[in-house]
């Protein structure tokens, strides 16, 4: 009897553990990919802003009535071009009246001269005393500093009467005018208009400070810039400034790159994408952007161990290159994270694995 419910007891265990081994669901299979270290030129994206390597307000140096405005507002100017003309009659009067002054003080340091040349042969004879050849040495003295300062006032009134021609220092696109033909202006009327150069013209954006380190060997790296349309700018232009400090409210470098700007497609103030391209290769780690996913953590990969569970490694990423993803740390070279199946597994899972690789090639 006892044998018989042993025997029962233990077909039932079997029945039972055939009937379980029957329900165990299969082993979970995925597709990975390994992170691999590839050779790429390094690219660095900042939103920077456009601006004029020249900015000049123009302003009166003297003061008179405004004859003329010879340029017409926003266009674009070459240097020494005439800007504004001012009544240059008080001027062309000031500078007769010097140089008749220079005339008449030319003319008595000649006779100054002559009575010195004189009374040097006289001294010696004794025909004059030695007080009066002093008068004489004085007189010429004074006449000489005449015509030095009759000199100076001609200068200065031919400098007066030039800048009633107000003319462009630079070459550049011209601003509104705040002045109009007629008005009374003067070094003390304030800005007339601003003048802008164009080409070149310079992008200024902010670099972290760990990115700084990677700029600094400036030789290497070539500027472009996006556009807000998307449209990538085809001329190409160099950092030529980096800060030699750090802003302490938003810990960057003020960093400025130079593009050439010869058709004035570029406006300052206009807000661009700047894109800073190494030109020299190095060597990072890629992974699979099918792989990346994001939650509140940041960025993660799920990657199978080689034992097969499931891990997760939280990473920092960098750029982009068509289906991978530069990755600056997380995750080390060789690692075999999940491309396929994401969505089915979990960390500490164990999975089955198979290679994109391998999958490729059945394909």
């Amino acid at each position: 009897m006892n044998k018989v419910i042993a025997a029962v007891i233990v077909g039932a265990a079997l029945l039972t553990a055939c009937s379980a081994e029957e329900h165990a669901p299969p082993m979970l299979e995925v597709v990975v990919d390994t992170v691999e270290r590839e050779p790429f030129q390094p690219v660095y994206r900042h939103v920077g802003r456009l601006q004029a390597e020249n900015d000049v307000a123009i302003q009166a140096r003297v003061t008179g009535y405004l004859l003329s405005r010879d340029f017409r507002e926003g266009e674009l100017v070459t240097a020494g071009d005439v800007l504004y003309t001012l009544d240059a009659s008080e001027y062309e009067a000031a500078l007769a009246r010097a140089r008749a002054d220079l005339a008449a003080a030319q003319a008595n340091q000649v006779n100054a001269e002559g009575n010195y040349e004189r009374g040097k042969e006289l001294l010696p004879k004794g025909a004059i005393s030695q007080s009066e050849m002093d008068n004489l040495k004085a007189k010429k003295r004074d006449a000489d500093a005449r015509i030095e300062a009759a000199e100076a006032q001609v200068t200065s009134a031919s400098v007066n009467l030039s800048y009633t021609r107000i003319l462009a220092p630079i070459t550049g696109r011209i601003g509104h005018s705040s002045a109009s033909v007629g008005d009374l202006v003067g070094p003390n009327s304030g800005n007339l208009t601003t003048l802008v150069s164009i080409d070149p013209i310079d992008a200024v954006f902010q670099v972290s400070e760990d990115r700084d380190r990677d700029l600094r060997s400036v030789s290497r790296i070539e500027v472009t810039l996006e556009l807000t349309t998307g449209a990538v700018y085809p001329e190409v232009g160099h950092i030529y400034y980096i800060a030699n400090r750090i802003d302490q409210s938003t810990g960057t470098l003020e960093t400025r790159a130079r593009i050439p700007n010869p058709n004035s497609a570029l406006v300052p103030g206009q807000y661009v994408r700047v894109i800073l391209r190494d030109t020299e290769l190095r060597e990072a780690l890629f992974l699979p952007q099918s792989a990346v996913q994001a939650d509140q953590q940041g960025s993660f990969v799920l990657a199978v161990a080689a034992d097969g569970t499931v891990e997760r490694h939280n990473v920092t990423l960098g750029e982009r290159r068509e289906d991978k993803v530069l990755v600056e740390q997380g995750i080390d070279e060789g690692a075999q994270v999940i491309v396929r199946g994401l969505q089915q597994v979990r960390p500490k899972m164990v999975v089955k694995s198979k290679s994109i690789a391998g999958l490729g090639q059945q394909e």
